[in-house]
């Protein structure tokens, strides 16, 4: 008696269930990963607005220009004799803005020891006061600022 031989059959490979085990895994790992970071954060005081509705804090601008010259709310002063006149301006005004503008020829580092120094100043006068960096607008067309 002849058998006849079992008839080949092309083997299939189901990918629905790997892709099903794939993503069971990515799931798994992420939320594994979330639970082993530490989240760490620096905490942040943010300040209380101290002014009356609709009035403009008193500001104060401590300019350098590009030839490193230094302008005390647009008066030229020596660079070691504004220092003493912002902390005289602070404590009349309490609660003042200090703008700082620095010429964008000037380096970043004098504007990083400008605003140390102005902090630095702030604290000797013991008065609240609130610092902004200010810029000039780029010019289309070139690096910077205005030409």
């Amino acid at each position: 008696m002849k058998f006849k031989p079992p008839e080949m059959r092309k083997a299939r490979i189901e990918i629905v269930p790997m892709i099903d085990t794939i993503f069971f895994l990515l799931v798994f790992f992420m939320i594994a990963w979330l639970t082993m970071v530490k989240m760490n954060g620096l905490g942040l005081k943010l300040p209380r607005e101290n002014h009356s509705v609709g009035r403009a804090p008193h500001s104060i601008a401590l300019s350098v220009s590009a030839a490193g010259g230094f302008y005390l709310d647009a008066r030229r002063t020596a660079s070691t004799e504004w220092a003493p006149g912002l902390r005289a301006k602070l404590i009349a005004h309490p609660g003042s803005v200090v703008v700082v503008n620095v010429a964008p020829t000037q380096k970043t580092q004098t504007l990083v020891s400008l605003l140390d120094a102005v902090n630095g100043v702030i604290i000797d006068a013991h008065v609240p006061a609130q610092v902004l960096i200010a810029t000039t607008s780029a010019a289309p067309g070139t690096k910077g600022g205005t030409p």
